[in-house]
């Protein structure tokens, strides 16, 4: 699964070293299983497109399958969030992160996403992330 940092920087026209790991990681790995990302990524990255048609057209270029969210998925990033809340966490934009490593738990799915801290509210998600995959 892809966080929304990653597809950010797969369909980038800068290089930066964030991009360029990004490419370089997504290029490395094996997805014979398919790429997937949900609606919350769709969202988070539709400011970058002028027409839903050419987001489609991104996200088929890169092999990429929008998966809705489920009730587990919810389910698990909403506790996960109160967990992150109940240490002290600030209210602000994290539910998005939460609800997409939520999905990503429930599918038993790798997710590859620059943001390690989500590794502390799923401690069984596997993460790629620079930390993990330098």
């Amino acid at each position: 699964m892809l966080d929304t940092n990653i597809i950010v920087d797969l369909l980038s026209s800068v290089a930066t070293t964030q991009v360029e790991w990004s490419r370089r990681t997504f290029a490395s790995f094996d997805r014979t299983g398919g790429s997937v990302c949900n609606h919350i990524v769709i969202a988070e990255i539709a400011a970058g497109s002028d027409r839903v048609g050419d987001l489609v057209d991104d996200l088929n270029h890169l092999h990429v399958e929008v998966m809705p969210l489920t009730i587990e998925a919810a389910f698990a990033a909403g506790r996960a969030h109160g967990e992150y809340r109940r240490r002290g966490g600030k209210r602000d934009r994290v539910l998005p992160d939460f609800l997409i490593a939520g999905h990503a738990a429930t599918l038993g799915a790798t997710l590859m996403t620059r943001d390690r801290r989500l590794a502390t509210y799923f401690p069984d998600l596997t993460l790629i992330t620079p930390e993990t995959h330098p």
